[in-house]
């Protein structure tokens, strides 16, 4: 089965700054109170790993995705979300010991995909996901 390694927040709704969460090999949870970004944290997977319905992540359109200043900060420029998989049982079609993906969304909506650093497009994205059986839309991923 696939694992999550970590996952990078930049300038993605409520986190302005740098987040990164590094998960165990075993039980991993996210609590906290009420309106401390824990769905941010779903929505943030699903917005890597490709998912194109901003309404799915509780936004009107892909630029609401970004980080607003709030009352006292500056916007972000743009939002970007990493996730990094343990690719240690080969489960991805690549010879890394992990895979990390990345999307960045700007100001105008458009979105840039990368796979180890490398951009490519969404659906370069989708097939080596489900190469390994994970499907934006699917459900291995409950909100």
């Amino acid at each position: 089965m696939t694992t999550i390694k970590k996952l990078r927040l930049y300038g993605f709704k409520s986190f302005a700054k740098l987040t990164e969460l590094e998960f165990g090999n075993s039980f991993s949870t996210i609590i906290g109170p009420n309106g401390s970004g824990k769905s941010n944290l779903s929505d943030g997977i699903c917005f890597v790993l490709g998912r194109l319905s901003a309404k799915s992540m509780r936004a009107e359109k892909a630029s609401n995705l970004i980080y607003n200043g709030g009352k006292n900060n500056a916007p972000a420029k743009n939002a970007e979300v990493t996730i990094v998989f343990d690719n240690s049982k080969n489960e991805f079609p690549v010879q890394n010991k992990e895979v990390k993906i990345t999307r960045i969304v700007k100001q105008n909506g458009q979105s840039t995909y990368k796979i180890n650093d490398d951009t490519v497009t969404r659906q370069q994205i989708l097939d080596l996901l489900a190469g390994s059986k994970i499907d934006p839309d699917g459900h291995n991923i409950i909100l």
